[in-house]
């Protein structure tokens, strides 16, 4: 990875907006039944550390963060945490590697490219936050050049057909956006893209844009499609700028989204304020993933303090009234409730004792594949150590020790293979197979 990649945005890391989450208002209140102060949680033991900064970025993957801070879940295991808002997620990666935060909100990718890419950081993964919540806007351009939704057309075939020749008809090649070199996002983008026959490295141009200013850029022109999280994609529809051709859960059902990060440095000194903080957000995501509480989510996650958009556009993927929008006026709304999970809801894709926040192995194999595929690595094939990487990177103890006092079974196997029918080209992830997997694509860097 060059060296401009870690060093893009520097100026804007630094002016991340740090805050405390106020008690007061209604998504502040505790309810009747609640005492005063919320009830202990599990203890681990003396904290090292009490007052925390936990970096968060404007999407609804934030949720169990903000959620933690708002209904009382870090109180609760005696942390006081401040929410530091960054614009982008450079500023995420530089401000958990220079120890300006403690903890954050972070990329599935994060700290694999930490540890492998120029920074050679040991950020490490603490436990995943939610599991899928992506999708793909295109512009009115692409609406107007025949391109419809994904649940337009019979089959994804036929959209690749049309979405091919779309692409390749462009004088100058199309623009498409991306949040970070190693969002899931990105990963996401670019498997349905090369599921097409289009080459993102040769047929587009990828560029990076923050997850806020993606509806701007389609607004203005500037780009012809991206792939982000929520509430961009509604966002774009709710002021008519774009419509959403597919969700990333439609690329691969149950993928891995964004997870909790911070320094493995830190964990050595702060080992039981770890497991405190992973206890306390474990619970925030289990209380995101009550029905009952997706209205107060919302209209929690809309203030300016954290997404500072409307509630309509966050409500439509966390209630799981989705709308792929388009300019016709036609009602495209589709009842997906699995949009995000945050903790657990039976799906066909994932059943007890597997969650969402449950740290694969298999997936960090699937990360690196695609990182080699598509060249975000110094490295031109599959690494031999590549299991212990990943066990390093993204561990199991402490999220196994939170797991445990909180009585969460855990899977008896840290690999799982991914049958074809979860992903949209119909090609089946065997983790055990990586070398074999990585060479089954023919389009690639």
């Amino acid at each position: 990875m060059e060296r401009r990649r870690f060093l893009k945005y520097t100026s804007l890391a630094a002016t991340g907006l740090v805050f405390a989450a106020c008690n007061s208002g209604d998504s502040g209140k505790k309810s009747a039944s609640d005492s005063s102060s919320p009830k202990p949680g599990h203890d681990f033991g003396t904290l090292e550390k009490t007052d925390l900064t936990v970096g968060i970025i404007p999407v609804s993957e934030s949720a169990p963060l903000v959620i933690a801070k708002e209904k009382g879940f870090f109180e609760r295991y005696g942390i006081n945490v401040n929410l530091s808002k960054q614009l982008d997620w450079q500023a995420v990666q530089d401000g958990l590697i220079a120890g300006k935060l403690d903890a954050s909100q972070a990329l599935f990718g994060m700290p694999m490219l930490a540890k492998l890419g120029a920074a050679k950081a040991d950020m490490i993964s603490l436990m995943v936050l939610n599991l899928n919540g992506g999708g793909i806007t295109l512009s009115q351009k692409a609406w107007d050049g025949g391109i419809r939704a994904g649940i337009e057309y019979l089959t994804f075939p036929e959209f690749a057909d049309a979405y091919r020749k779309y692409i390749k008809a462009f004088e100058e090649k199309a623009k498409l956006a991306v949040d970070f070199t190693v969002s899931m996002n990105n990963y996401n983008y670019r498997y349905w893209l090369a599921a097409m026959g289009i080459n993102p490295n040769k047929d587009v141009e990828v560029i990076e844009i923050p997850p806020s200013q993606m509806v701007h850029k389609i607004k203005a022109g500037f780009i012809d499609g991206y792939c982000v999280s929520e509430p961009w994609n509604q966002q774009a529809i709710y002021e008519k700028t774009g419509f959403s051709s597919y969700i990333t859960p439609t690329i691969w059902k149950g993928h891995p989204g964004n997870i909790l990060a911070t320094m493995e440095p830190w964990v050595k000194e702060n080992p039981v304020t770890a497991r405190a903080l992973v206890a306390a957000v474990l619970e925030a995501c289990q209380f995101c993933d009550r029905p009952e509480n997706r209205p107060e989510i919302v209209q929690i996650l809309a203030q300016s303090k954290y997404l500072n958009t409307d509630a309509k556009p966050v409500g439509a993927s966390l209630d799981g009234t989705y709308n792929y929008g388009g300019f016709d006026n036609k009602n495209r709304v589709k009842s997906i409730p699995d949009f995000y999970l945050f903790n657990f809801r039976d799906t066909n894709y994932l059943k007890q004792p597997n969650n969402a926040n449950y740290p694969w192995r298999s997936h960090g194999v699937w990360l690196l594949t695609q990182m080699i595929r598509w060249n975000h690595l110094d490295l031109q094939e599959y690494p031999k150590d590549a299991d212990k990487i990943i066990d390093k990177t993204y561990p199991l103890e402490i999220y196994a020790d939170v797991a445990q006092a909180l009585k969460i079974k855990l899977p008896s196997d840290r690999m799982k293979v991914e049958p074809a029918e979860v992903f949209i080209d119909g090609r089946k992830f065997d983790p055990s197979q990586p070398v074999e997997y990585l060479n089954s694509f023919d389009i690639r860097a």
